[in-house]
């Protein structure tokens, strides 16, 4: 190792998920480091238990060159656990992948080869879905798995900025720049923290070739559970329009919610009529709108990793 070897720390925040957690160090082990660099790589265990200990130290021994360190973050929420990271992470660099998610062998050169080139403060690549059994029609059609994909070098709008696949740069946060504690418990501190750093300046670039996969469990195949989604990701929504200074937020949304949710409804009785598996977007859709609607009564809710 020479001394100007440049630093990653791959950041990975974990609750309850040890299974998930081991095929994402695993797939790290088999990945290519770029040329001149190092990595550390931080987990932290937002359980008070502790359960992921275990799955790091096997690892720790087996594979050495990942640099593992583990550390608790006893308060629930994962911006709490997130932000812990940024105040642990050494690297030049810092990445975030989930503990659902598991990495291609050349993830990491691909996010650094553009970050190079592109000059960017932050670089996304994409997270393909991985199912653990063969997804149903309604599901295949309800496009809740769906993630929208970009040209490599194609600035992102902070809609589309998320934590599950993405490299940034320590000057980043070297100015306190955090995850909020508001939204710790709910989901959408990412999106407010890319937004937030738009706000100041920062690029945030794709890379289309830096491919993750998320497992999605049988759990999250069925329709209560993509639905609640749904739900929540509308209220999200209003509650970060709200923290951008989005004027009226809550009753702006709340009345074109309500108007999209009728049109919604229109559409998914023609589709189940004829039984086109299409409704269930439709659906999807519909209870979006819906939280938007109850955004304003709703302004916590269960702590994400739980669902």
């Amino acid at each position: 190792m020479r001394s100007t070897d440049r630093l990653i720390s791959i950041c990975i925040c974990t609750y309850k998920r040890p299974a998930g957690l081991r095929q994402a160090l695993q797939s790290l082990t088999r990945m290519a480091i770029p040329s001149g660099c190092r990595v550390e790589t931080l987990v932290v265990d937002n359980e008070t238990a502790g359960s992921a200990a275990v799955v790091v130290d096997d690892l720790h021994r087996a594979h050495p060159a990942l640099a593992l360190r583990y550390m608790q973050e006893p308060t629930p929420g994962v911006s709490h656990a997130r932000n812990r990271c940024l105040n642990s992470a050494a690297g030049d660099f810092i990445v975030f992948i989930d503990d659902d998610e598991f990495v291609n062998s050349e993830w990491l050169v691909e996010l650094l080869r553009c970050m190079d080139s592109t000059r960017a403060d932050a670089v996304f690549g994409p997270v393909v879905p991985f199912f653990e059994m063969p997804p149903t029609a309604w599901l295949v059609a309800s496009g809740v798995n769906d993630r929208l994909r970009f040209p490599t070098g194609t600035e992102l709008p902070w809609r589309e900025a998320r934590t599950g696949n993405v490299m940034l740069r320590h000057t980043m946060v070297e100015d306190g720049h955090r995850f909020s504690t508001d939204f710790a418990r709910t989901g959408g501190e990412d999106s407010l923290f890319f937004a937030m750093a738009k706000q100041r300046g920062h690029q945030l670039v794709w890379c289309d070739e830096a491919v993750v996969h998320e497992s999605v469990p049988v759990q999250r195949m069925t329709r209560s559970w993509v639905l609640q989604r749904a739900f929540m990701g509308g209220r999200t929504y209003v509650r970060l329009e709200a923290r951008l200074g989005h004027r009226w937020p809550y009753l702006y949304f709340a009345l074109r919610g309500l108007a999209s949710a009728l049109v919604s409804m229109a559409t998914i009785a023609a589709l189940y009529v004829r039984g086109d598996a299409r409704h269930v977007r439709h659906l999807c859709r519909l209870y979006g709108h819906l939280g938007k609607v109850a955004a304003r009564f709703y302004s916590h809710g269960p702590y994400a990793g739980d669902l």
